[in-house]
C-alpha cells in the first residue's frame, strides 16, 4: 500500500524538490536557464525558482508541497485578492499552478493539494476558489466540486501594426505602472489567462530578470495596460483592464516600440459589438475558468 502524501507550505528550501517535480520526463540537458524557462517557466531550473518562489512568499500567497516518505512529489501556489468576478469584487483564492510528479498520480495527491488549497482558502475567508484548467483536468476540477464556469475565452495572436490603429497610448511614467488598487475594480478584459491578480502579478511582481519582464505599462484611454515578453516566442502577451475600446491604441503602442503581434485572451461570452482590432485576430485557443463556492 502506498503512504499517503503529507502536504505542508513551501519554503526555499524546497526549490530543488519543486524543480524536480516538475521537469520530471522533460530533456533539459545542456539548456541554458534561459532555454528551460522556455520550455515551461520558472519551475524549470532552481536559479529561477527561486526567484519566483521567492516573491510568492514576499507577497503573502501560498504555495505548498506534497511529501512522500520525505520526498517532495507535487506543488499547488495560491494566489488571494479581491477582484471582479462577473462584475461584483469577489474574495477568491485561484489556483494557479499544480503539478504532480508522473510517478504518483492518480494516487490521490492531487486531492491531497487541493484539499490543503481549500482549507487555506477558508482560512483566509475567501468566497470561492478558481481554476483555468487544461482540458485533460478538467474532468479532474469538476468532480472536486468546480461546477461553476466564470469565464470563457479565445487565445488570440492580433499583429501590432504603429500605422494601423488610431490613437497612440499614453507613454508610461513610472507614476502610471499601476498598483493593485489602481485595477482591482476594472475588468481584465484582454489577457485573462489566470485570474485578474495572477495577471497582475506576472506583470509586475514576478520579473525574472533578462528572461521574463514587463516591457511596458501605461494608460490607454480609461484603462491600464502591460506588454510582456514571450520567452522563446516572438511577440508580446497583452493585458488590458478597462475596456475593450481602449486596445487599438495598445496595439499601436506595441508596433511602436517594434513588437510585431501579441498574444492575449478575449471573452468569447462578451455581448457587445466586436472592436475592429479583434477581427484580424487569429484564435490559437480556448480557456475556460471554473469556480467553487466555499
Amino acid at each position: 500500500m502506498r503512504a499517503e502524501a503529507e502536504v505542508r507550505r513551501a519554503t526555499l528550501e524546497d526549490v530543488s524538490g519543486v524543480v524536480n517535480v516538475h521537469t520530471a520526463g522533460e530533456e533539459l540537458e545542456g539548456l541554458s536557464v534561459a532555454e528551460r524557462y522556455s520550455r515551461g517557466g520558472p519551475w524549470m531550473s532552481p536559479e529561477t525558482l527561486a526567484v519566483h518562489l521567492n516573491n510568492l512568499l514576499l507577497d503573502d500567497q501560498l504555495a505548498a508541497v506534497a511529501e512522500i516518505d520525505g520526498e517532495i512529489v507535487g506543488e499547488v501556489e495560491v494566489l488571494f485578492s479581491e477582484e471582479l468576478v462577473k462584475g461584483e469584487i469577489r474574495r477568491i483564492g485561484h489556483v494557479d499552478v499544480i503539478e504532480v510528479h508522473p510517478d504518483h498520480r492518480g494516487a490521490g495527491v492531487g486531492r491531497a493539494l487541493m484539499e490543503f488549497a481549500e482549507e487555506a482558502a477558508r482560512e483566509r475567508g475567501a468566497e470561492m476558489l478558481t481554476v483555468q484548467p487544461d482540458e485533460e483536468a478538467e474532468g479532474f476540477y469538476r468532480r472536486l466540486g468546480f461546477g461553476l464556469e466564470i469565464f470563457t475565452g479565445a487565445v488570440v495572436w492580433i499583429p501590432a501594426d504603429a500605422q494601423g490603429h488610431e490613437g497612440a497610448a499614453e507613454k508610461p511614467t513610472p507614476e502610471s505602472r499601476p498598483n493593485w488598487e489602481d485595477v482591482k475594480n476594472l475588468e481584465l478584459v484582454a489577457g485573462r489567462f489566470q485570474s485578474s491578480y495572477s495577471v497582475f502579478f506576472s506583470a509586475f511582481k514576478d520579473d525574472i530578470g533578462g528572461i521574463h519582464y514587463t516591457i511596458e505599462a501605461g494608460r490607454a484611454g480609461r484603462s491600464r495596460y502591460a506588454l510582456r515578453n514571450l520567452p522563446g516566442r516572438s511577440g508580446a502577451a497583452l493585458y488590458l483592464w478597462g475596456r475593450l475600446d481602449d486596445l487599438a491604441p495598445v496595439l499601436r503602442r506595441a508596433g511602436e516600440l517594434g513588437i510585431d503581434r501579441v498574444l492575449t485572451v478575449t471573452p468569447l461570452e462578451e455581448e457587445e459589438p466586436e472592436p475592429a482590432t479583434l477581427r484580424k485576430a487569429e484564435t490559437a485557443g480556448r480557456l475556460e475558468m471554473l469556480a467553487k463556492r466555499l
